[in-house]
Formats: C-alpha cells, sequence, structure tokens
C-alpha cells in the first residue's frame, strides 16, 4: 500500500481559499517591467497584467508608439492597474542605465522583469538559392552580413543579459523591501525558433540568437539559485502569435492554416492564450530556469 504523502504537501490549505484560482494568480499591486511593450506581444503583457492590478511600466524607442500603447493598456480605474510609458532604448547598456535611473526615481522593487524586446533583421532565402554547394555558398555567403548577426544577438541576447543584472538589487527588494514571501522573477522571451533543427527557410541568425535567449535564461537560473537569491528566471518559447514579425491572419481557414504552418491546432496564438502563459509563471514559486513552450503543436508537426 502506497504511504499517503498529502500531508507534505501542504494540505493545511485544504479547504480554505488559497487554492481557488483568484488566490492561485492573485498578482494585485505588483510593480512590472515590460522591455518592448509597446507593440506585439510586449503590449499583451503589459495589458494583460495591470487588468489584473499591476503598475506595469513599458519600455521602447518610440516616444508616441508608447505613450498610445500605456493609453490603450492602462484599464479601468476600478482594478487598481496601470500601464506607465518610458522611452528607453535597451539595447545597449546607456539606454538600460537610462531606464535603471527613471525606475529608481519611481519604485523601490520590481516584482517582474520581463525581457520582451527583440528584433528580426531578415536573412538570405535558402531555399531560392541554387541547391548546389556552390549555389548555398554564393547566396547565404555573399547575402548575409556580419554587422546583422551582431545587431541580432545583441538585442535578442546579449541586452537581456544585461537588463537582468541591471535591474536585479530592485528585484531582490521585492522580499526585503515590499515584504513579498519571494523576490521578483524575470521572464525572458525567446521562440521557438530557437529550439528548432531547421533554419526556417533560412534565418539562421535570429534562431541562433533565440537559442541564446533560451541558454542565457537557464545560466541566469542555475547562478541565481546557487547563491540562494531566490531570484527565478524563466524562458517562454512563443509560436505563431500575429505580430509584426509573425505577420499571419488568424481570420483564415483552418485548415489552409494547418497547411501553410505546419500547426496542429490549426490557429495562431492569441491574447489569452498568452496571458495565460505569462501569470501562471509569474506566480509559480516553484518553477526556475524552465522553457515554457506555447506553439499550437508546431514542434510535434516540425519532429515528423
Amino acid at each position: 500500500m502506497a504511504p499517503d504523502t498529502s500531508r507534505h504537501l501542504g494540505q493545511s490549505v485544504f479547504g480554505t481559499s488559497k487554492l481557488n484560482v483568484a488566490e492561485l494568480y492573485n498578482i494585485k499591486g505588483q510593480v512590472a517591467l515590460v522591455t518592448g511593450g509597446g507593440s506585439g506581444l510586449g503590449l499583451v503583457t503589459a495589458a494583460a497584467l495591470a487588468q489584473n492590478g499591476c503598475k506595469v511600466y513599458i519600455t521602447g524607442r518610440r516616444g508616441d508608439v508608447l505613450e498610445q500603447a500605456a493609453k490603450d493598456a492602462t484599464p479601468d480605474a476600478s482594478t487598481g492597474g496601470e500601464v506607465i510609458a518610458i522611452q528607453a532604448d535597451v539595447s545597449d547598456k546607456p539606454g538600460i542605465d537610462k531606464l535603471k535611473a527613471e525606475i529608481l526615481k519611481r519604485e523601490k522593487y520590481l516584482n517582474i522583469l520581463i525581457n520582451n524586446h527583440g528584433v528580426s533583421l531578415g536573412a538570405p532565402a535558402i531555399n531560392e538559392a541554387d541547391q548546389t554547394a556552390e549555389g548555398l555558398s554564393e547566396k547565404m555567403y555573399n547575402e548575409e552580413s556580419m554587422d546583422k548577426w551582431m545587431q541580432t544577438y545583441q538585442i535578442n541576447c546579449a541586452s537581456y543579459y544585461l537588463t537582468s543584472f541591471a535591474f536585479l538589487p530592485l528585484l531582490a527588494a521585492a522580499k526585503t523591501i515590499g515584504k513579498y514571501s519571494e523576490p521578483g522573477n524575470i521572464i525572458n522571451i525567446a521562440s521557438v525558433s530557437g529550439i528548432t533543427y531547421t533554419s526556417q527557410r533560412g534565418q539562421f541568425n535570429y534562431n541562433a540568437s533565440k537559442a541564446g535567449t533560451a541558454s542565457l535564461s537557464k545560466q541566469l537560473a542555475c547562478e541565481f539559485a546557487r547563491r540562494d537569491l531566490g531570484i527565478r528566471v524563466n524562458a517562454v518559447m512563443p509560436g505563431y502569435f500575429p505580430s509584426g514579425m509573425s505577420p499571419v491572419d488568424p481570420e483564415q481557414d483552418r485548415e489552409e492554416f494547418r497547411k501553410n504552418l505546419g500547426i496542429p491546432l490549426a490557429r495562431p496564438g492569441n491574447a489569452i492564450d498568452y496571458a495565460q502563459t505569462i501569470i501562471s509563471i509569474m506566480v509559480n514559486k516553484y518553477q526556475t530556469g524552465s522553457e515554457v513552450v506555447v506553439d499550437g503543436g508546431w514542434l510535434l508537426e516540425m519532429a515528423f
């Protein structure tokens, strides 16, 4: 007969409100920073957190876009949440320093840092080359540049490292100053492109940079845990969600969608799918170093 281990799982919560969905996913009053929050999945994230009572700072390079995004995403005052725009380019250290200085003027701690900013600068189309060693060499070498590779890596990976360490004291302060039960945590937005074996028609630079994001996230999670900081780090690997980088039509015929993009669930992701993923990672205090794939089964299809 198997031993009863329920007593080791904290059965004192049985019969209380702690297992109620509203309590399980309660983020009201938390302070969040979402880089690249002026559009796409960054804006979805900001809106979702604000609707659930968070104070959310969003950053980006274009001030007018950010201000409009903050206005659009700020919910009814009854939620207690708001979205605040801070113009900053976090692709380099001066921009990160500027952002940190602005946040320090307003806050003593952060509960969540979501590194969401990113770039896709294009790449030679491998399928359009003559499919010989000479043809592939000519196209993939001559039409690619070192600068494009370096810029893609700098923004999609290296800047995540820098923002994570720049805001580490503010994240730690969520527990010491904010009196939360844990310090703040980090979510790095990578992509299923970072864990595929295919170049997706030649975008080696983007895919390699997102693989770097995933590896960086695991390294940060490990090193923070080793030092008993309590700061969790997880990576999210989105598949096809409508955005500037993925211009898919969510209204197209499901079978056509399945055929064209190879997604078993036959649709792109939506704002609800994404918000559920982000908030779940935020509140799960036993989750760190993970790669959370949300892709409608695309990786399953790629296995065949």
